[in-house]
């Protein structure tokens, strides 16, 4: 049944000779049924379940006489003010908020009595499980653990951390769901305004909550920071890890790992003989993490432990970096990528052309390892080497692209090409001769006669020439023209890296999902306080079945299904894997066939033996997607210079944000939905959730700012005092502005813009504001500041004040050092910065005191110190 607009008045509704005062179908049901409802709903309300109590009430009101309508009515609204009551206590809401929070409730009562568990009941139900999992407390059963001891062991293990991450997801869940609600506009903002703010203090009560919990434990464990940008990255890694917790409700060694790879905090090298059996600083943390958070954050996988342990040999290790480098990545890698540009020519050449040649030799995997050991370390050969594909590169464009061009460009050639006479010539034949070339290639390519090639192109070209001449033939023509341009535009710019990274984040989804699935049945199976002798019974029972079972299935998933269906990951690495085991499938075979027929039976056993053997490639594709975070865990491993910093949800940088693209220009197509939304009339749920994304973005883009930049400020010597924040943020379809506040100043704040403009990301600031009260000394720290923030946002160029116009400062190709990024701000702190150095990073060029008062500027005078800024 179709929802109502969202202007529609929700209760009552006018009197309809097919329908009941309530809008509901006349069903010819009797006061008996009326009556059985209200009863039920009086025994639902006495264990505690007020919405369904209320919602049966409200069936109840629909069928019943009318002399007892207004009577279920009421009961309904009691029902709904005593959740309203168990509400306050569970979120601390004043008294009188009770009373509104009823009030906004009461119109989704009959949305919900309506079909089957709708978003309204579910919103409902959201919010009484927060009252639930206050009031009663939540066990873990630990039946293994019980079974083992014989009984010594509790069965039950409390989980004091779980109630503020439970209050947290049921009430994210319930705002997942406005925009779903068939509610009037006055209604839905009613709502709101209550939900909204109730998230974000159930939001803020969990992190207050975890964040000692979770520093506490890392701070024993895991590396302790050495300097500022290390504080900072410190104190980011365990704001991410309480982001997982507040987006998912739970933590897991894989987001450990990955959010300690993209930190700049590293680990130091492997101690061997300690660290390899006892388990490195990583898996140390997961399993104090495992402790102190129980019930929250999961210890990683046997699979899991055992590729960070031994991978840390090959990672962590100067024998083991040596032996990765020189041998296992250069070698390794050109072996599986001519196998599969082998593989490739099989599929695509080989079938066209009917060539074949061996492409994977020795001698091939040899000359293309020794080429990519000396690009991968040797700096200058790189380098060269680099300089020769750009070489190559432009020698290309000049050839095909400027040289065509300039020829067409020719004044001669443009009077004949611009001639009546020619473009009649063109349009008639010329045109349907290339089209007619075409068709005759295409059927000779089919190993068609002579004869028969020759009359399809004369058909072709007939054709062609009165098509393509007439009104709706151009059309067509034009249409298509500028298809085949836009299309190969995408292909050219966008449409690979795109879609690589648009298949990585469809298989990301299901991984997480998956992962909720499993949450959400081990979340089902605790037990909570005040149910019955029974339900502990079962539920042991069940969980212990279940564990293995969501056991199996992680590392199924994970291990062997994902990689093989993933095309990524299958190709060329699991399909190299299938080559190489193929000559021991059989041996194989029969060892995991004599394992699982005597558990199994023999059909049973074989078909298990044969798809465990089939998919056991699909681990190598696993495991090489696993190494490539492990390598970053490293201090040795760090990246030399400042690089783009993760800002979206799904793993979009600033430059993704902005700029169109297949799978990428988040804000641009968010935009587009949204005006499509708003000009469409009875769309405003989906006008509800593109606004919804676009809060998310801004709050992603905000967290990035305050914790990558302000907050290397706020522990500065010059401007810790300030107390900057990040104010008001405005999107826009190809740009971000953000305000940078400093408390207790009455000036204006000081506003950065980047602006996306034909494939070219530029920042500028647009308001100096309270920037012109710095001293030099304090101007020249948030320069250093904001040359970070630029290079984190993958800025490409700068506008900034020449004389008495603008000009773009060019930063492709220049690079922030990390080293030399940890020396400016700890001259900063210290106060040993020399009075005439200014910022630390100054070759960006052009910042004048005289001019600061007229001029949006950023940055230090040119060569007023030697520039530490590599290039």
């Amino acid at each position: 049944e179709p929802d109502p607009s969202a202007d529609e008045v929700p209760w009552p509704i006018p009197d309809d000779p097919s329908e009941d005062e309530d809008g509901l179908p006349r069903r010819g049901y009797t006061d008996s049924a009326s009556g059985k409802l209200s009863r039920r709903a009086e025994q639902v309300a006495a264990r505690g379940n007020d919405v369904r109590a209320a919602i049966l009430h409200t069936k109840a009101a629909t069928l019943a006489p009318a002399e007892h309508k207004e009577n279920e009515r009421a009961k309904a609204r009691s029902a709904l003010k005593q959740l309203t009551q168990r509400l306050q206590k569970a979120l601390f809401i004043r008294k009188g908020e009770s009373e509104l929070w009823a009030e906004a409730l009461t119109p989704l009562l009959r949305r919900a009595s309506r079909g089957f568990w709708s978003p309204e009941a579910r919103l409902l139900f959201d919010l009484q499980k927060v009252c639930v999992d206050h009031e009663r407390e939540v066990y873990r059963l630990d039946t293994l653990g019980w079974l083992f001891s014989f009984g010594k062991k509790p069965l039950r293990h409390s989980l004091p951390h779980l109630r503020e991450v439970t209050t947290s997801n049921h009430l994210r869940s319930a705002a997942r769901r406005m925009p779903h609600v068939a509610l009037s506009r006055d209604d839905r903002a009613r709502l709101e305004l209550l939900l909204r703010p109730a998230v974000r203090h159930a939001e803020h009560a969990l992190r207050e909550q975890f964040r000692p919990w979770i520093d506490s434990t890392l701070e024993s464990t895991w590396v302790r920071p050495h300097n500022l940008p290390e504080r900072v990255a410190y104190r980011k890694l365990v704001e991410e890890l309480l982001d997982q917790i507040v987006a998912r409700g739970f933590l897991t060694l894989g987001d450990f790992r990955d959010a300690a790879s993209r930190s700049n905090l590293k680990m130091n090298d492997l101690k061997v003989r300690r660290e390899f059996i006892d388990g490195d600083r990583l898996l140390n943390a997961d399993r104090a993490l495992a402790e102190s958070l129980d019930g929250v954050h999961r210890k990683g996988e046997v699979y899991l432990r055992t590729l960070q342990r031994f991978s840390a040999l090959a990672f962590g290790t100067r024998t083991g970096r040596f032996l990765t480098l020189f041998a296992a990545l250069p070698f390794g890698g050109a072996f599986v990528a001519l196998i599969g540009v082998q593989e490739l020519n099989e599929l695509v050449v080989s079938r066209l052309t009917g060539l074949h040649s061996q492409i994977d030799t020795f001698g091939n995997v040899i000359m293309l390892g020794m080429l990519a050991l000396a690009a991968i370390n040797v700096r200058r050969f790189r380098s060269e080497f680099l300089s020769v594909l750009r070489s190559m590169a432009r020698l290309f464009h000049t050839v095909f692209v400027a040289l065509p061009g300039w020829i067409l460009r020719n004044p001669v050639l443009l009077r004949i090409i611009t001639s009546p006479l020619f473009k009649a010539l063109w349009q008639l034949a010329g045109k349907p001769f290339l089209l007619a070339f075409a068709a005759w290639q295409m059927v000779h390519f089919l190993g068609r006669g002579a004869t028969e090639t020759r009359g399809v192109s004369l058909v072709v070209f007939v054709a062609s020439c009165f098509v393509l001449n007439t009104k709706a033939g151009r059309r067509v023509e034009e249409f298509v023209s500028e298809g085949i341009i836009e299309a190969w535009r995408e292909l050219a710019g966008n449409l690979i890296p795109g879609l690589f990274r648009a298949v990585m984040e469809v298989f990301e989804r299901f991984l997480e999902w998956v992962e909720k699935v499993i949450y959400a049945v081990d979340e089902w199976l605790r037990f909570r306080e005040g149910q019955s002798r029974v339900a502990l019974v079962g539920k042991a029972a069940m969980g212990l079945v279940w564990g293995v079972v969501a056991y199996l299935v992680r590392i199924y998933v994970n291990l062997l299904i994902e990689p093989q269906v993933n095309p990524i990951k299958h190709f060329p690495v699991v399909t190299v894997s299938h080559k190489v085991m193929l000559p021991f499938i059989g041996h194989l075979t029969g060892v995991a066939e004599g394992v699982l027929i005597p558990f199994f039976g023999t059909w049973a056993g074989k078909g298990l033996a044969w798809a465990n053997v089939l998919l056991l490639p699909g681990f190598f594709g696993f495991l090489v997607w696993e190494l490539k975070s492990n390598w970053r865990l490293y201090e040795a491993n760090r990246a030399a210079s400042l690089e783009q910093i993760v800002v979206g949800s799904h793993g979009e940088n600033v430059v993704r944000l902005l700029r169109p693209g297949f799978h990428s220009g988040t804000l641009p197509k968010l935009f587009a939905k949204l005006r499509r939304a708003e000009s469409t009339p009875g769309r405003d749920k989906a006008v509800v959730k593109r606004r919804a994304a676009l809060h998310h973005v801004e709050e992603s883009f905000r967290r990035f700012v305050e914790r990558d930049v302000i907050a290397l400020l706020h522990e500065s010597r010059t401007l810790g005092d300030a107390s900057i924040h990040a104010g008001s943020i405005h999107l826009a379809t190809n740009s971000i502005r953000i305000d940078l506040v400093s408390e207790g100043d009455d000036q204006p704040p000081v506003r950065i813009e980047y602006v996306e403009q034909q494939g070219v990301l530029t920042a500028s600031i647009t308001q100096v504001g309270w920037m012109t009260r710095l001293n030099p000394e304090a101007r020249h720290t948030l320069v250093d500041a904001l040359v970070g923030l630029y290079k984190m946002s993958g800025i490409q160029s700068v506008i900034q004040p020449d004389g008495e116009g603008r000009r773009a400062v060019d930063l492709d190709g220049v690079a922030v050092n990390w080293t030399t990024w940890v020396e400016a701000w700890a001259g900063e702190i210290s106060g040993d910065r020399p009075a005439k150095s200014g910022s630390s990073f100054q070759s960006f060029g052009g910042f004048d005191d005289n001019r600061v008062e007229r001029n949006p500027v950023f940055l230090p005078v040119q060569g007023s110190s030697p520039s530490h800024i590599k290039t």
